[in-house]
C-alpha cells in the first residue's frame, strides 16, 4: 500500500489521503502499524470495538479540538486532557446504548433517515437538497455518503433510545420554584483577608536549612539529560517539486466559496439607554421613554454624535455613539435585525436588546462580496503546493522509516535518504540546551526513547524528525551550597504561609468569643471589605479562585454570621462574615416558570441518562486491551 502511495504521489486524490495519513500518524505513529492493530480495543458483552473504531474515534476527537485549540493542540495537551482515554469511553457507551437498543428492538427506517438528510440545510441550494453539493460537502470532511449516513442513523437511533429512557421524566412547579430560589438567590460577605507575603523579616536556620536538604536529597538533583542524533525532513528540501493544475485550484474555490465571501456589513452608530437584567415593567417602561425622547431630539436634526456623548449610557458614549462597520451575526439579534433593516442615513425609533433601549443611525450599507476566481487563485495554488510540499517532507520521512524498520543502522538511513545525520548537545526534558525550532517538543519526543531506539516519525511544527538518544546522562547529586538559595525561599514561603494561617486561626477564635470583625481588622491592621452580592455560581470579584469561599457564604446566616473555619484563596487567607441575603420574590419565579421547569428537566434529564448508562456499564462485561489503548 505504501509503495503504491509513493509510486503515485502525482495523483491528487492520494495527496489528499496522504494528508490525512499525516494527522492520524503523527498522533498514532507512523511505525506502530503491525498485525496486533487489527486485535480488539475492547469489549462489551464479548460484543468488540476494534482498532479500526478506536482510531476514527480518537482521530475525529483530535480534529474537533485542534479546531478548538488550533495550535496550541500538542501531543502534551493530548496527554492532559486524556483524549485516547475519552475516545475509548465514548465508544464504550455507545456500545452499551447499541445493545440496549437492540435488546429494545429500536430501528431507523430508510425514510426517516432521508427525511433528516433532506432537512439539512447544508445540503441545500435555493431550499432544496442538492445531491452534488451533499458530496462536496461530505468531501470537504473526509466522509463518504455511506460512513455519513451510518453516523446519522446511529445518532437517530441514539435519540430514539434517550427518549424512551426519559419519556416519564417531569418537573413540578414547586421543583421548578425552589430551584430558581437556589439559583438565584444572592448573598454578600465582609472579609479579612491575611495575606502571608506581609509576615517579612521571617530568615529559616541553617539548621533548618540543612534538615530540609537532607530529607529531601532527591529534590536536589541534576535535571537528566539526553544526546541525540536526528534527521530532519523539511517541506523546504522539495521547493520546485509541487505541481498543482489550473483544475484543482478551481475546484477548490468552488467547494469553498464561504471562505472567499465577505459578507453585508453596516455601519452605524447607537445611543444606548440601559436597563438591568432583572429590571421591572415600570423601570423598563422608564428607559424607553428617555430613548424616545432622544430619539426625537435626533430626528429633529440635532447632532446624532452629541447626542449620544451626552445621553448614550454604553461604553461608545463618549465616541459619539459609533460603532465601526459590523456584520448581522456580530451583533444580539434585535439588534442586528434593526440595522440591516435600515437605509444609510435613517435613524431607528428605540430597539429594545437585553441591554436596554437604542436609537441607532446607520452611516453606510456594504454589501456581500465575493472575491473573484483570478484574485483567489495564486492563495489557493500556494495553499495546496504548501500542503503537498508537506506531504513530500512526510513521504520522505516515511521512505525513512521503512529504512529502519527493515533492519539499517541509522548512519545507513541517513545515506538512503540523502540527508545529514544532525547531533545535538547535552539537552533537558524542557528543551534546554538544544538550538532547534520547538526545542521542548523535541525534547519530550526524545525523553520517551530509550537509549540506541529510534522514534517513529514525529512532527514538530511543520517538520518531520526520526530522532535516535544516543546517550542518557542520569541526574547527580548537587551539593548544599548550589541549592542553598532555593531550599531558603523554599522554607520562607512555607514559614509565611503557616505563620499567616496561625494569625487567621486566631482572629477566627476571637471573632468565635463574639469579637466583631471591624474590630479585628483594626487590632491587626488590616482592612475589613465587603463583596458585591453573587449567587452560588459566580466568582466572588477581588478574590482570586473564590468558588470555595461563596460555597461557605451561603451557610452563613444573621444568627451564626461569621464561618467557623478559615477559608484560603490563592495564596491568601480569609475570614468571613455575613453582610447580606437577597432571595428573590416567587413572583418573578412564577413568570419564568415555563423556562425554569425546561431547564430543570434538562438537568435531570443529563443526570438520570448518565447515571442510566454508568448503571448499564455497571452490569455489562467490558474487557479492555490495556496495550492498545496506550
Amino acid at each position: 500500500m505504501l509503495r503504491y502511495l509513493r509510486e503515485n504521489t502525482g495523483n491528487w486524490i492520494i495527496k489528499i489521503f496522504l494528508g490525512i495519513i499525516v494527522i492520524v500518524f503523527v498522533f498514532l505513529g507512523v511505525g506502530s502499524m503491525n498485525a496486533t492493530r487489527q486485535s480488539e480495543v475492547a469489549s462489551v458483552n464479548d460484543k468488540p470495538i476494534t482498532f479500526s473504531e478506536f482510531q476514527d474515534a480518537y482521530t475525529g476527537m483530535v480534529q474537533r479540538m485542534r479546531a478548538q485549540f488550533g495550535n496550541a493542540l500538542n501531543d502534551d495537551l493530548l496527554k492532559a486532557l486524556n483524549v485516547k482515554q475519552q475516545a475509548l469511553n465514548s465508544l464504550i457507551d455507545q456500545k452499551v446504548l447499541d445493545i440496549e437498543a437492540e435488546k429494545m428492538k429500536i430501528v431507523v427506517s430508510d425514510q426517516e433517515l432521508q427525511d433528516v438528510l433532506l432537512s439539512i440545510k447544508a445540503f441545500q441550494k435555493n431550499g432544496a437538497f442538492d445531491i452534488e453539493l451533499y458530496k462536496a460537502v461530505l468531501g470537504q470532511n473526509k466522509l463518504t455518503p455511506e460512513t455519513f449516513e451510518a453516523q446519522q442513523r446511529k445518532a437517530l437511533k441514539n435519540a430514539k433510545l434517550r427518549e424512551m429512557v426519559l419519556n416519564g421524566i417531569t418537573v413540578s412547579d414547586t421543583e421548578a420554584r425552589n430551584w430558581y430560589l437556589f439559583q438565584n438567590t444572592k448573598m454578600a460577605v465582609d472579609y479579612l483577608t491575611v495575606d502571608p507575603g506581609t509576615f517579612t523579616g521571617i530568615t529559616p536556620t541553617s539548621e533548618q536549612v540543612e534538615k530540609q536538604y537532607q530529607d529531601n536529597l532527591d529534590l536536589y538533583k541534576s535535571e537528566p539529560k539526553r544526546k541525540a542524533v536526528y534527521l530532519v525532513f523539511s517541506p523546504e528540501d522539495h521547493k520546485g517539486s509541487a505541481g498543482v493544475s489550473d483544475e484543482q485550484v478551481k475546484e477548490y474555490y468552488e467547494q469553498n466559496k464561504d471562505r472567499f465571501t465577505t459578507p453585508e456589513k453596516v455601519e452605524a452608530s447607537h445611543i444606548l439607554i440601559k436597563t438591568d437584567e432583572d429590571a421591572d415593567e415600570a423601570a423598563i417602561e422608564a428607559a424607553r421613554k428617555e430613548a424616545l425622547a432622544v430619539y426625537e431630539k435626533a430626528a429633529k436634526g440635532e447632532d446624532f454624535s452629541e447626542l449620544a456623548k451626552e445621553f448614550s449610557q454604553g461604553p461608545s458614549g463618549p465616541n459619539g455613539g459609533y460603532l465601526g462597520s459590523f456584520e448581522r451575526k456580530s451583533m444580539v439579534k434585535p439588534f442586528g435585525d434593526a440595522a440591516f433593516a435600515m437605509k444609510a442615513g435613517e435613524i431607528s425609533k428605540p430597539v429594545k436588546t437585553q441591554f436596554g433601549w437604542h436609537v441607532i443611525k446607520l452611516k453606510a450599507k456594504h454589501q456581500a462580496k465575493i472575491e473573484p476566481f483570478e484574485k483567489a487563485a495564486t492563495l489557493i495554488r500556494n495553499e495546496l503546493e504548501g500542503q503537498e510540499l508537506q506531504n513530500l517532507a512526510y513521504y520522505q520521512a516515511g521512505e525513512a522509516f521503512d529504512s529502519v524498520m527493515d533492519g539499517d543502522d541509522f548512519e545507513q538511513v541517513a545515506m538512503i535518504a540523502k540527508k545529514t545525520l544532525l547531533n545535538t548537545p547535552e539537552f533537558t526534558a524542557d528543551g534546554q540546551g538544544l538550538d532547534i525550532g520547538n526545542a521542548p517538543e523535541f525534547a519530550r519526543n526524545a525523553f520517551e526513547l530509550k537509549n540506541d531506539e529510534i522514534s517513529e516519525v514525529k512532527q514538530i511544527g511543520n517538520q518531520y524528525y526520526l530522532i535516535k538518544v544516543v546517550e542518557k546522562i542520569e541526574p547527580e547529586q548537587l551539593a548544599l551550597e548550589a541549592v542553598k538559595e532555593r531550599i531558603v525561599d523554599t522554607l520562607t514561603a512555607r514559614q509565611q504561609k503557616e505563620a499567616a494561617r496561625k494569625t487567621a486561626e486566631n482572629m477566627l477564635k476571637q471573632a468565635g468569643a463574639g469579637k466583631k470583625l471591624a474590630e479585628l481588622a483594626t487590632e491587626n491592621k488590616l482592612t475589613l471589605a465587603s463583596t458585591e452580592l453573587f449567587t452560588r455560581n459566580q466568582s466572588i470579584q477581588g478574590i482570586p479562585g473564590s468558588q470555595g469561599i461563596a460555597a461557605a457564604a451561603f451557610k452563613l446566616t444573621e444568627e451564626d454570621p461569621v464561618y467557623s473555619e478559615v477559608l484560603r484563596a490563592g495564596q491568601n487567607f480569609y475570614i468571613i462574615g455575613f453582610k447580606e441575603k437577597l432571595v428573590p420574590e416567587t413572583m418573578a419565579a412564577e413568570e419564568n416558570q415555563d423556562k425554569i421547569r425546561q431547564e430543570v428537566a434538562y438537568r435531570k434529564q443529563q443526570q438520570f441518562y448518565s447515571a442510566w448508562i454508568e448503571n448499564l456499564k455497571s452490569n455489562a462485561e467490558i474487557r479492555i486491551n490495556p496495550e492498545m489503548v496506550n
